[in-house]
């Protein structure tokens, strides 16, 4: 038998024994992502409502691909509206940097830095979006939730966005919640907005935990 014949043999047994194992060993696939419905988010939180929810802009809406979000503007509880958004999802779309967005946008991020939300026993990365001429600024808490479990350190927020941009998050779920609202540029104004925001942060967080968290 020739050399050239006894190499073809060989390619035809081993590709036969690979097609073989893939049948036998095959990894099903995990579940289609079923995030938060629109419907499971209340409308009326903290003594704020909300009416329908906001339409996202085409290119925020391509940027965060397969992402499920869900976007209100909440009024009528405090001095200020806070516009609230929850993005779900499994693969690498689903993982947001809010900090990224507005720096390229044209705001300078100032008092970075994480705190906890009372009442909920959760913590929050916090900061303040100013300087952009073009808008007002912006006072921002926001939470982090992959595979049941919160993170809030921007080592582990830019690890996990690392991980997932090299090699997907593999059917892991992943939640972003983010609250914001206008910054007063009364300092004592501000505080008690902020106050309020994490007042609706906590009860927000009371009525998504059991579908977002393990907690």
């Amino acid at each position: 038998m020739s050399q050239v014949r006894r190499m073809a043999y060989l390619l035809v047994i081993i590709f036969a024994a690979a097609l073989l194992t893939s049948k036998v060993w095959s990894v099903p696939r995990p579940p289609k992502f079923i995030g938060v419905a629109s419907a499971e988010v209340p409308h009326s939180v903290a003594g704020y409502t909300a009416g329908k929810d906001l339409v996202m802009p085409p290119e925020v809406t391509k940027a965060l691909g397969s992402g499920d979000v869900i976007e209100r503007a909440y009024e009528g509880g405090g001095a200020v509206p806070i516009d609230f958004v929850l993005i779900g999802g499994t693969d690498r779309s689903a993982l947001h940097d809010p900090r990224s967005c507005l720096v390229g946008a044209g705001w300078r991020l100032e008092n970075d830095h994480t705190e906890a939300i009372p009442g909920a026993n959760i913590a929050a990365r916090s900061c303040r979006a100013v300087g952009n001429p073009n808008g007002p600024s912006q006072d921002m808490l926001y939470v982090y939730v992959v595979d049941g479990k919160i993170i809030d350190s921007p080592t582990q927020i830019r690890f996990a966005m690392l991980k997932s941009a090299l090699i997907g998050q593999q059917g892991t779920p992943v939640y972003f919640l983010r609250f914001m609202c206008p910054l007063d540029t009364n300092e004592a104004n501000a505080e008690a907005n902020h106050a309020s925001m994490q007042a609706f942060a906590k009860d927000m967080w009371e009525s998504l935990k059991q579908k977002v968290s393990k907690t």
